[in-house]
């Protein structure tokens, strides 16, 4: 793809929510081409508008020479399920209404699903409207997550569904999937041919943490969103049973869960499972590199395992060993490269069997493990060549000539 094309990305989420869409938008505009963003107004986690910003009507703003097309949203929506899908329909109908105004002058169109297919539908409609090709980088896949959230599995669910999925996969002329496992899933649907673009380590800048953790304890650190799809609970319960008392499980993040897995951990009385809260992404790298071994627990349901876990990239550039507690694709990617030990994610006391091993193998294969993290954080999850993947398979013909 030559420089000098107009795109316009359609997301849920852009700056200030902290989202990969950010850093791939700035590469965009920095190698010469024209980005405009259309999101809704920012309330991740919290699901309640930021500070400085109102919820209503139709706003522009320019962040880095990049202009925002801002509409509202469903507010509460991540502690009510009836908002949440009233939030999921508010973004097909606002977003379609905004898409088509402005849609016709891009030239292609990219859609950044960090949540439900359907954030496509705006684009598919402005790609109709004006002609433009669309592209769809995926990073959960339907209809396995849809289930795992909860949702009825019958013959009536799984038929919509169906017709949902292969209408937006048939209306995208380029499918980019986030991880290997997503392509027989998608291919269910669709004969075009996905490419994979795995996510990379998003950019910052390293300071020092204020979470300081206990030298003389052997640390297991688990950071990111916790909510039910992190499988914690079964985590917390293995770490339990493995009776480490010379160990400390640090849990750094916060999410829909927490509260239930502090109430969790006080009502069995464990002593040495530590909630640190959310921390700035800058921090990460100091937190991690305090830490003895990274825990990447995952639920082990189809939707959610055949995913690449994203916080795997920050747990490579740390290169410490990983103690994997999941399935699928971050499964073959701590087995395939060596990079620690993996626990069935159903299985308690494999779970805690797995955590007492861990604590020999950090120690005989930490610098084994530094340097394959090194190799791989060069090769598969390099951003420079993601980067050149998405934009070099932009489609930019005219659909209709």
């Amino acid at each position: 793809m030559e420089k000098g094309k107009r795109i316009l990305i359609v997301s849920e989420v852009f700056w200030p929510e902290d989202f990969l869409i950010n850093d791939l938008a700035q590469e965009w505009q920095d190698r010469g081409h024209h980005v405009e963003v259309l999101t809704q107004y920012p309330s991740y986690p919290q699901s309640y508008v930021f500070e400085n910003y109102r919820n209503e009507g139709y706003m522009t703003e320019d962040w880095n020479g990049i202009k925002i097309h801002r509409f509202p949203f469903i507010e509460g929506y991540r502690d009510s399920k009836i908002k949440k899908f009233s939030n999921y329909l508010s973004f097909i109908f606002g977003g379609r209404k905004l898409a088509k105004k402005i849609g016709g002058d891009f030239d292609v169109i990219f859609v950044s699903q960090t949540g439900p297919l359907t954030v496509a539908k705006p684009a598919i409609a402005a790609g109709k409207k004006h002609n433009i090709p669309v592209a769809i980088w995926t990073q959960d896949i339907w209809p396995d997550v849809v289930w795992a959230y909860g949702v009825p599995k019958n013959c009536i669910t799984s038929w919509i569904l169906k017709k949902v999925i292969a209408g937006i996969y048939r209306n995208c002329d380029r499918i980019f999937i986030s991880s290997k496992l997503f392509k027989d899933a998608v291919a269910k649907y669709t004969d075009k041919s996905p490419i994979y673009a795995p996510n990379w380590l998003r950019p910052a800048v390293d300071e020092e943490s204020d979470l300081r953790l206990d030298k003389d304890k052997i640390n297991f650190t688990f950071t990111g969103n916790i909510s039910r799809y992190q499988n914690l609970e079964n985590t917390i319960l293995g770490f339990d049973k493995a009776k480490m008392d010379n160990a400390v499980l640090n849990i750094v993040g916060d999410g829909s869960y927490a509260d239930y897995l502090k109430q969790l951990v006080e009502e069995k009385g464990i002593s040495n499972v530590i909630f640190h809260g959310r921390k700035p992404y800058s921090h990460m790298n100091d937190i991690l590199e305090q830490s003895d071994v990274l825990v990447l627990p995952l639920l082990n349901s189809e939707g959610v395992k055949r995913t690449e876990p994203f916080k795997i990239q920050s747990y490579l550039n740390a290169g410490k060993p990983i103690i994997g507690i999941l399935g699928g694709g971050g499964k073959e990617i701590i087995e395939e490269n060596n990079l620690g030990l993996v626990a069935d994610p159903d299985d308690v006391d494999d779970i805690a069997r797995v955590f007492q091993n861990m604590v020999g193998y950090a120690k005989d294969h930490a610098g084994e493990v530094k340097e394959r993290s090194k190799i791989l954080m060069q090769t598969r999850f390099n951003k420079e060549e993601i980067v050149k993947t998405l934009t070099e398979n932009l489609p930019v013909e005219k659909r209709f000539g």
